[in-house]
């Protein structure tokens, strides 16, 4: 699927939620038709919001002459592969902050019109009729907007904080305090999910830590090329 001259592609792994809320429906029968049915529709859905935060960084991304790989869209979360992301503080800032802003968008959108049906704005806890669907989502994409400001790789607001540094500071060095301070979190997140005891929460932290790691890694070595590059025209005008 293409849009906006993107190709867009579902990953293998976003097929496992459906299959897992089917097999649950046909193990419980009637009893869970409608959590089925409600589910799969929610994460469709989801899926939509988080096309459209990615469509948000590419066609930023575009604007500042940046292409798209493609956009990849797994079961809780997206990826728009860019070309190269602009190495200019406030380009890459716009960039970052776009998809959050898709979201904080949809979220308003959403409770402006709930707030003019009379609705309440007031998150449900069960989830019992599809016309909960507007206000599950205005939650969900306000909590996809906070949690992309986290400053830690790969979410948006790592990238947002290595922008702001960079301002001040080498694009290098920037890197390197905004990588730690997704590291500390992701740490930090390890040992609350600890504490509770969310073990299944475990591989995100170490995830976030890992990713920190690498987009420190990839800068790292982007340097030393564009160096070498940089050597290696100097000693052909010299010679």
């Amino acid at each position: 699927m293409r849009i906006a001259g993107i190709d867009v592609y579902l990953h293998w792994t976003f097929w496992l939620v459906p299959v897992c809320v089917v097999c649950n429906f046909l193990v419980f029968g009637d009893q869970v038709w409608f959590v089925t049915g409600a589910s799969l529709f929610l994460l469709l859905n989801l899926s939509i919001c988080v096309l459209l935060h990615e469509l948000g960084h590419a066609l930023v991304a575009r604007r500042f002459g940046a292409t798209t790989k493609d956009i990849i869209i797994a079961p809780f979360g997206g990826l728009a592969r860019l070309a190269g992301m602009p190495k200019n503080p406030g380009q890459e800032f716009l960039i970052s902050f776009a998809g959050p802003a898709v979201n904080l968008g949809i979220a308003l959108l959403l409770s402006v019109g709930i707030f003019f049906a009379g609705g309440s704005l007031i998150p449900p806890s069960v989830f019992e009729s599809l016309n909960q669907l507007p206000l599950i989502l205005l939650w969900i994409n306000l909590v996809l907007f906070l949690l992309n400001l986290i400053p830690a790789f790969p979410m948006d607001g790592g990238r947002m904080l290595r922008s702001v540094l960079a301002r001040r500071m080498s694009y290098l060095q920037a890197t390197v305090i905004a990588g730690r301070v997704g590291q500390f979190s992701a740490l930090f997140f390890l040992f609350y999910v600890a504490l509770e005891r969310q073990f299944l929460l475990m591989p995100v932290g170490i995830f976030l830590f890992f990713s920190a790691q690498f987009e420190l890694n990839r800068v790292r070595s982007s340097e030393v090329k564009e160096l070498e590059r940089d050597s290696s025209g100097a000693d052909s005008v010299e010679r």
